[in-house]
C-alpha cells in the first residue's frame, strides 16, 4: 500500500514536470518595462546621453569676444592730444569650416552616448532573461529535490519495516537511503544558495524593487527560427556594439579632417576706441578728438612640427578605429553563428527530452513499481529507478533554462531588446 501511494505521488510529480509550461522570457514585456525604468546603470547612461546632447548646443559657435582696455602710465602725446585710454573689442572667426566640423564631432559623440545607452539596455534585458531563467530552474529543481527527499523518507520507513519483519536480511538498504538523503540535502543547500544569489542579482537589476510576484510563469519561450543571414543582416543595423564602432570611425575621420584644418589661419577682427585728452598745442587749449578704428589680423600656425604631429596622430587614430570596426564585426558575427549553432543543438536536446526521454522515464518507473510489487526486482532496484527519474527531470530543467538563456544571448548579440515574432 505504501509503495502504491509512492507510485501515485511520483507519477503526479512527473506529469506536473512535463506539463509545466516552459518558462522563457520572450513575453516579459511588463518586467522589462519596469527594469528599463528603474535600473541605475540605465539611468546613468541616460544622463550621459542627455549631457552629450547639451554639449552639442555648445559646439560650432564662435568663441567669446575679447574686450581689452589699456591705460597709459606716461601719456602719449599726439597732435590731437594725449592718449589717455584705449578700449579694444576683438573676435576670432575660425575659417575653412572648422566650426561646422566641431559641431559634427559633438553630434557623433552624442550618437555614441546614445548607442552606449542602447547597449546598456540590451545588456540589462539579457541579464533579466538570464536571471529569470535561473530563478525558474532553481525553484523547479528545489521542488523536485524536496519531493524526492520526501520519497526517500517514505522509502526508509518501508526498508525499516522490511528489516524489522525479517523481509530484509541486512541494513544495507537503510544505510544507502540515509546516504542518498544526505546527498540530496547537500544539493538542496547548494540550490538554495544559488537561488538566493539569483534573487540578489535581480534586486540589483530592479534597484531593490524586485518581487517574485512579478514573475510570469505562463510565458512561453518561442525561439524564432530564422536563417543565419537574417540574424547577421539584422545585427548590421541594430547591434549597438557594431554601430558604435562605425560611429567611432566617423568620429576619428572628422577629427582627422579638423586636425588638418587647424593648419590654416583664422581671422581676427575687431574695433578700437581711443580716448584722447585735451591739448594746448598752438597756445590754445582744445578738447581731444577721440578716435574709432578697425583692426584685422590672422593667427599664424607656423609650428610645423607640432602641426604635422597632430595630423599624423589623428590619422593613426582613424586607422585604429577602422581596424577595430572590422574586429568588432568579426566578433559579433562569430558570436551570432556560435549561439545559433548551440541553440540548435539545445533545441534538439529539448525536443528529445520533451518527446522521448521524459516519457520513457515515466514508463520505466511504472514498470519498476510493477516489477517490485511482483517481486521481480529488489528494493534497491526501485531506488535506482527513482534516482534516475530525478536526474532526468533536473537535466530537463537545466536544458529549458539553457535554451532561454541562449535565446536571450542571441538577442543581445544581435542588439535587440524586444522579441521577434514569426509571421
Amino acid at each position: 500500500m505504501i509503495l502504491k501511494i509512492i507510485s501515485r505521488s511520483w507519477y503526479k510529480l512527473i506529469i506536473t514536470a512535463i506539463t509545466i509550461t516552459t518558462v522563457g522570457f520572450a513575453q516579459i514585456a511588463k518586467q522589462l518595462e519596469v527594469v528599463l525604468e528603474v535600473n541605475p546603470e540605465i539611468l546613468a547612461a541616460e544622463k550621459a546621453y542627455q549631457a552629450a546632447l547639451e554639449k552639442v548646443k555648445t559646439s560650432g559657435i564662435l568663441p567669446d569676444p575679447m574686450i581689452e582696455s589699456s591705460f597709459s602710465i606716461n601719456s602719449i602725446e599726439t597732435r590731437n592730444g594725449p592718449i589717455e585710454n584705449q578700449i579694444m573689442l576683438g573676435q576670432k572667426f575660425p575659417l575653412w569650416g572648422k566650426l561646422r566640423k566641431e559641431r559634427s564631432i559633438e553630434k557623433i559623440n552624442a550618437e555614441i552616448s546614445r548607442l552606449n545607452l542602447e547597449n546598456t539596455s540590451v545588456k540589462i534585458a539579457f541579464l533579466l532573461r538570464k536571471y529569470f531563467a535561473d530563478y525558474i530552474k532553481q525553484t523547479h529543481s528545489l521542488n523536485i529535490l524536496e519531493q524526492y527527499k520526501q520519497e526517500l523518507e517514505t522509502f526508509q520507513v518501508v526498508a525499516q519495516s522490511h528489516y524489522a519483519n525479517g523481509i530484509g536480511l541486512t541494513q544495507h538498504p537503510i544505510i544507502k537511503l540515509q546516504i542518498e538523503e544526505s546527498l540530496v540535502e547537500t544539493k538542496i543547500n547548494a540550490l538554495e544558495s544559488a537561488l538566493e544569489k539569483t534573487i540578489n542579482d535581480l534586486q540589483v537589476l530592479f534597484n531593490r524593487q524586485f518581487s517574485t510576484s512579478t514573475l510570469n510563469y505562463n510565458s512561453k519561450l518561442n525561439v524564432v527560427s530564422f536563417p543565419n543571414d537574417y540574424w547577421i543582416n539584422l545585427a548590421k543595423i541594430s547591434s549597438p556594439k557594431y554601430l558604435k564602432a562605425q560611429a567611432q570611425v566617423a568620429l576619428a575621420s572628422d577629427k582627422y579632417k579638423l586636425s588638418k584644418l587647424k593648419n590654416y589661419p583664422d581671422l581676427i577682427a575687431g574695433m578700437t576706441y581711443t580716448i584722447v585728452g585735451p591739448t594746448d598745442l598752438g597756445g590754445a587749449v582744445s578738447s581731444g578728438a577721440d578716435a574709432l578704428g578697425v583692426k584685422v589680423g590672422i593667427n599664424v600656425p607656423i609650428w610645423f612640427i607640432k602641426n604635422k604631429a597632430r595630423v599624423r596622430s589623428a590619422s593613426y587614430t582613424k586607422k585604429q578605429h577602422e581596424e577595430l570596426l572590422l574586429d568588432t564585426w568579426n566578433k559579433v558575427e562569430s558570436d551570432i553563428l556560435s549561439i545559433i549553432k548551440e541553440l540548435k543543438e539545445v533545441k534538439e536536446t529539448y525536443i528529445l527530452y520533451d518527446e522521448s526521454i521524459v516519457y520513457e522515464t515515466e514508463q520505466m518507473l511504472s514498470s519498476a513499481y510493477a516489477a517490485y510489487e511482483t517481486g521481480k526486482i529488489s528494493f534497491l532496484d526501485i531506488l535506482d529507478s527513482v534516482r534516475l527519474g530525478v536526474k532526468v527531470k533536473l537535466e530537463f530543467e537545466g536544458i529549458k533554462a539553457k535554451q532561454t538563456t541562449l535565446s536571450a544571448k542571441l538577442y543581445q548579440s544581435v542588439g535587440i531588446i524586444k522579441p521577434i515574432q514569426e509571421n
